[in-house]
């Protein structure tokens, strides 16, 4: 499906055989996805931006957006899948046949690790084909030293990181990767949440509150928390937090904005304030991450 659509849109990379990865960008615009996967092929898409949104033919919707790993086995459920940008991330697709030495290479290294590739075939089958994993310990980890690699390394990052999904699938605990399949939610309600989610990225140097964001999706603010938290796996005002922060990120590797002005692009008054909260989440000062990077 995935890597259909970005035949000619991304920067591909032969990682291992039967691996390649495909490093994207796309700037603007809503995006019909073709429904078709080969048999005993796999994608598992980490987006770094904007959102991929599938819909079920009972009705139901399932959606990946930033620092979420979307996981496609069977596509023969679905019958719609949209994406809408902008749109960035890397996208692993797998063709199992011609990965199979690669992957027993890979297990030989690790002490003769053993995969029950059929236990994560019959997850997936149980998920209808299609799950989302995050946010979780494990995707923030994988987000997070994925957003310091140079851009050369992150394609060989998310095939590595794929098959350690791929092995935290396989071990009989309760569901440490948290790959779970969304509730089924109504559609007029995840239009009406995925329109306010824009409206938060597009705004978040604005002073959002539940109030202000219930009232712009047309919700009461029971509803809106509900559905918010159903739909991205996040409280909202944890997810904002969490995004301005990655969006501080962006800005403090890419731009010369001074910490002042990084903090006022996210909606903080004060670097003193910024600098607490960016801590928090990446354990190091808005400084001291700059020069690292």
């Amino acid at each position: 499906m995935l890597a259909e659509f970005l035949a000619d849109r991304g920067e591909w990379t032969q990682v291992m055989p039967g691996a390649r990865a495909c490093l994207f960008s796309l700037r603007e615009g809503t995006f019909s996805l073709p429904l078709c996967l080969e048999p005993l092929h796999f994608e598992a898409l980490f987006c770094l931006a904007g959102s991929v949104t599938l819909t079920r033919r009972d009705g139901s919707v399932l959606t990946a957006d930033a620092r979420r790993v979307l996981l496609l086995t069977d596509l023969s459920g679905l019958s719609d899948a949209r994406a809408d940008a902008p749109l960035a991330g890397v996208l692993v697709a797998v063709d199992a046949r011609n990965a199979r030495k690669s992957l027993e290479t890979i297990c030989g290294l690790l002490g003769n690790l053993s995969l029950d590739t059929g236990q994560v075939r019959r997850w997936m089958a149980g998920q209808n084909g299609c799950a989302v994993e995050g946010p979780t310990d494990w995707s923030r980890a994988a987000f997070a030293n994925l957003d310091r690699l140079p851009r050369g390394e992150r394609a060989r990052w998310c095939v590595w990181k794929s098959v350690e999904l791929l092995y935290l699938l396989c071990t009989p605990v309760e569901q440490p990767a948290g790959a779970r399949l969304e509730p089924a939610l109504d559609p007029e309600l995840v239009r009406a949440l995925e329109k306010t989610r824009r409206y938060m990225e597009e705004h978040l140097d604005e002073a959002l509150t539940i109030r202000v964001l219930s009232r712009y999706a047309c919700l009461s603010a029971t509803a809106f928390k509900e559905g918010f938290r159903c739909l991205y796996g996040l409280p909202a005002h944890a997810w904002l937090r969490q995004r301005r922060m990655e969006r501080a990120a962006q800005l403090l590797r890419g731009s010369s904005l001074s910490v002042l002005g990084v903090a006022q692009s996210v909606g903080y008054g004060s670097a003193s304030q910024f600098t607490a909260a960016f801590r928090r989440q990446y354990h190091m000062t808005p400084a001291a991450y700059r020069k690292n990077v």
